[in-house]
């Protein structure tokens, strides 16, 4: 187990002095090999990157965006419209839309590579990725990952269109909750896929989220995610959108 004063330092450095550590047990502590994969109990701050300027930044409380968080919307609103995201869309499509947490997140790589692969199959859907690091840590981000395809990304550095779908600041359950340092771990492990630099400019409390919009404009599926491990079928965005009939169940983030 960490040391639980070396990382109160570094969470005070980091802005965020007011947090409080979780205890465990120490039979959870010290289990070592696990029946699943022998991962045993996972710490969640296995892979943060206490040394690295850029990683402390991630963890600070970022800066309001310029306009004020709204409600989500849910199926059936009018989905919110902005100049660098207009509803509905010039071209008539409907869409598939991915507010990513930050590049670098492993969940997030997950979600995004499982969009992308719908996205070369579904040409008659527009899918659209929102990354709120800087260009060009979106653009290293996804150049790592193979490139961007049929996918379009955005960069709201501002976090002004998060703050339209009423994407804002997640709570200490939602992101260091112990089960996500094992589920983090279950998806690296089974699929190297295992987290990676924070991008420039990025927030891990940052909360994602995925919507379906029909071409008229309306909200058909999706939300904010209620949990940085939250298992999420893209498919079922396309199923709400009326593609159901060619898909399979097999591209959620698990």
């Amino acid at each position: 187990m960490f040391s639980k004063l070396g990382t109160k330092i570094a969470l005070h450095k980091a802005g965020l002095g007011n947090v409080t550590l979780p205890t465990f047990p120490k039979s959870e502590g010290s289990k070592g090999e696990g029946a699943e994969g022998g991962a045993g109990f996972q710490n969640p701050f296995a892979n943060v990157q206490w040394g690295v300027p850029k990683a402390f930044s991630s963890w600070q409380t970022p800066p309001p965006p310029p306009n004020a968080l709204r409600e989500p919307p849910v199926v059936g609103n009018k989905a919110p419209s902005n100049v660098k995201l207009k509803f509905p869309t010039i071209d008539g499509r409907p869409c598939i839309v991915l507010f990513l947490r930050f590049c670098g997140c492993p969940f997030t790589q997950k979600l995004f590579l499982a969009m992308r692969s719908l996205a070369n199959r579904h040409t008659s859907v527009h899918f659209i990725a929102i990354s709120h690091c800087t260009p060009a840590a979106t653009n290293e981000w996804v150049k790592k990952l193979g490139g961007a395809w049929n996918v379009d990304v955005v960069v709201d550095q501002n976090r002004e269109l998060y703050a339209l779908w009423g994407l804002g600041i997640s709570n200490w359950g939602h992101l260091l909750h112990p089960r996500n340092g094992y589920n983090q771990y279950l998806l690296g492990k089974k699929e190297n896929m295992w987290g990676q630099q924070v991008g420039e400019g990025g927030c891990r409390w940052q909360v994602g989220g995925t919507f379906a919009v029909d071409e008229r404009g309306t909200v058909k599926w999706g939300g904010p995610m209620q949990s940085v491990d939250e298992e999420i079928l893209v498919e079922d965005g396309l199923k709400a959108l009326g593609f159901g009939a060619s898909l399979q169940s097999n591209v959620g983030v698990f």
